[in-house]
């Protein structure tokens, strides 16, 4: 994955566009017991937080935006959905995240997950919000969602590049209190050889399984 890829830029296609719903969505760890369904909060910022177990060595994000969720709880609502392939997995993820069994390679730091969680079943709503980016999407990836429902922030994490390596949080905080995004500006325009090469190239989300 390029540096280029981790980079937002004002005119890719989801920004602006209304965000899907997360009540297909199958919730595993919910803070009220019994529900098993969960929509986007009206009146909140939301983050809708795509990741999957596979992908050992962003472990570190899950860390990050829970403390994101504990420090800014008041306004933002996080939800992480999981793309793994069934629902069993994301709960032995879970148990093992709560007995600090989840941890880093190198340093042995445990990481948690603490957040509404949810396994999304067939990537149903995966698939919508790649729909909206063009059909380019790979986990970990994050949305912001603004008061009004529209989609005013994305970003793609990865192991060397989990949110304290981008602007992600400062981006939340602006959004919070309904201030414009700090903007790139459009995506550079890039050459034939380029285009060429990128067709190659395997698709990252396929390329977890």
């Amino acid at each position: 994955m390029s540096d280029d890829q981790y980079t937002t830029w004002e005119d890719d296609l989801c920004l602006g566009s209304v965000a899907p719903s997360t009540e297909l969505a199958d919730f595993v760890l919910y803070p009220d017991n019994g529900m098993d369904r969960m929509d986007l909060h009206p009146g909140k910022v939301n983050i809708v937080y795509f990741m999957c177990k596979f992908e050992k060595g962003a472990y570190l994000c899950n860390e990050e935006m829970s403390c994101l969720h504990e420090e800014m709880g008041n306004d933002v609502q996080v939800v992480a959905l999981s793309t793994d392939p069934d629902r069993g997995t994301v709960e032995k993820f879970l148990e093992r995240s709560k007995k600090g069994e989840i941890t880093d390679l190198n340093t042995g730091k445990p990481y948690r997950l603490e957040m509404p969680v949810a396994w999304d079943e067939g990537k149903k709503t995966f698939g919508m919000y790649r729909a909206l980016c063009g059909g380019n999407l790979t986990t970990y990836h994050a949305f912001v969602v603004d008061r009004e429902g529209k989609i005013a922030w994305h970003q793609q994490f990865a192991q060397t590049c989990p949110p304290s390596k981008t602007n992600f949080v400062e981006q939340v905080k602006r959004i919070v209190k309904g201030e414009k995004v700090e903007s790139l500006g459009e995506r550079p325009k890039k050459d034939a050889a380029d285009l060429d090469e990128e067709d190659c190239e395997v698709d990252g989300d396929l390329a977890l399984f």
